[in-house]
Parts: structure tokens; sequence; C-alpha cells
């Protein structure tokens, strides 16, 4: 209950928090789907719900594949990773970690997405 009252102060309170904005359709429908099946008529595979565990890299620091919680690994030319920013920061290769494109992820911090319906 607490998080909704939050929620709701900052729609009364904050100078843009009535900003509004409506999705024509339901998300994965007008979001998701979309790019699911530009990815599938490219010859991607989508896969949902894959715990990863680790990436792991080639010599040249390029991802070889991912290790899935589950110890099967994951292959492919290229890979695009959805995952929360604190998840990610876990994941990430120790090599990473030192070129300034990834060093910019440490000022990123993950935040919750709230819906409200009033």
């Amino acid at each position: 209950m607490q998080c909704i009252l939050i929620a709701l102060n900052r729609f009364l309170q904050e100078k843009h928090g009535s900003k509004m904005a409506f999705l024509d359709g339901n998300p994965p429908e007008r979001l998701c789907m979309p790019i699911v099946e530009h990815i599938e008529s490219k010859g991607g595979q989508v896969r949902l719900n894959s715990r990863i565990k680790k990436i792991e890299l080639n010599e040249d620091g390029s991802v070889k594949c991912f290790i899935q919680n589950n110890g099967s690994t994951i292959k492919g030319d290229a890979f695009v990773f959805a995952t929360p920013v604190d998840i990610l920061k876990l994941l990430l290769p120790e090599d990473w970690k030192e070129i300034p494109y990834f060093q910019k992820l440490e000022k990123l911090v993950g935040v919750p997405v709230i819906n409200v319906h009033i």
C-alpha cells in the first residue's frame, strides 16, 4: 500500500508527475512482438526466461556464448541481452569492466516500474 501512496504522491506533487502517455494496445503485442518478428525475420531466435550465469568471451573479447544456470550454453553470431542493469553489472565479464563504454554502467541505477490505475 505504501508503494501506491508514494506513486500517487509523485503524480500529484511533482512538476511532471502527471504527464501520461497511452499505448494503442497491450505492451507485449505493440512493443515486444514487432521486435521478436524482426529478429526472427533475420534468422535469429528470441529466448525468454533463459537465466544466464556467465557471459563467456573469446580471446578477442567478443562474446563466445552465454552459460545458463542449468549449465547449457547459448551460442550465436550476435546477442541481445535484455536484463535489469543491476543484473548486467553482476554478469559483466571482468575484461569488459575496463572498457570506458561499459564503465558508464556503474552510474546507472535500476529503477522499478510502477503502474497505478486510478
